[in-house]
Formats: C-alpha cells, structure tokens, sequence
C-alpha cells in the first residue's frame, strides 16, 4: 500500500500533470540506476499521453560535466541539475535537503528561480502557476 505522502503526491500532482505543465525526465545515465521499473512505466504512460517529455542525456551530459567538475555541489546529483537547466524545468520534487539547497542557489539554477516541492506543506506549488515551461 502506498505512503500516505504518496497518496498525497498523486493526489495533488494527478490534477497538475498535464493540465497546465508536464514531466520532463531522462532515463540516461545515472537515472537509469535510481528510476525503477515502476517509475520507467509511470513516465513512459505520462509520455504517450503528452503528460510528459523524454530527454535523452546527450543533451544535457556536457552540463553535468561541468557542474561536476565545478566543486560548487553540495549534492551528488549533477545529472538532475543539468536536466533542469538543459530543459527549463524550474519544479523539482524531493527531500533531498543537499539536492535542495543547490537547485535554489543562484549561481546553478538562474532565472527563473528553482522551487521545491517535498510535501504537502508545498502543495500550493502544484496549484499555482510557478514554473516556466519547459524549452521543446
């Protein structure tokens, strides 16, 4: 059964995906480690109905290398943050506090700002209209 925290996600993100913005995702690189079986599914669903955009880690890789060769991550996470910044994304869900402190820091994520989402006390980011659309 899923967590409670789950059920909430889908509940509040359910409503938002594809109604006003979409997933953006890659299953490149270090994603295809951390995404499951499940995930891959999920997305793969939200791609076919145009909830979602696939990108391949080309596009972003020559990123990552230079986030990670920057010494300015407090994260293990470049491939995230070079995904945001290749495709517009700007709303990232995780609790992470590492992975969140770089992706609302300036000097990696300009404009526009990156937002957060780690629970139901941030649900209003899902409701209001925060985040720019993803570059095609």
């Amino acid at each position: 059964m899923p967590s409670r925290r789950r059920r909430k996600l889908r509940r509040y993100a359910g409503g938002w995906i594809g109604a006003r913005e979409i997933l953006v995702y890659s299953t490149d690189g270090k994603f295809a480690c951390e995404l499951g079986y499940n995930a891959k599914r999920k997305l793969a669903e939200y791609r076919r109905a145009g909830k979602a955009r696939l990108v391949p880690a080309s596009r972003f890789a020559q990123d990552e290398a230079e986030l990670k060769a920057s010494g300015e991550l407090r994260s293990d996470d470049p491939h995230v943050l070079a995904l945001a910044r290749q495709s517009g994304a700007r709303l990232l869900y995780t609790g992470d506090s590492k992975l969140i402190a770089d992706f609302t820091d300036r000097r990696i994520i300009q404009e526009p700002r990156g937002k957060v989402y780690s629970g139901a006390a941030n649900a209003k980011l899902l409701t209001n209209r925060v985040c720019a659309a993803p570059k095609a």
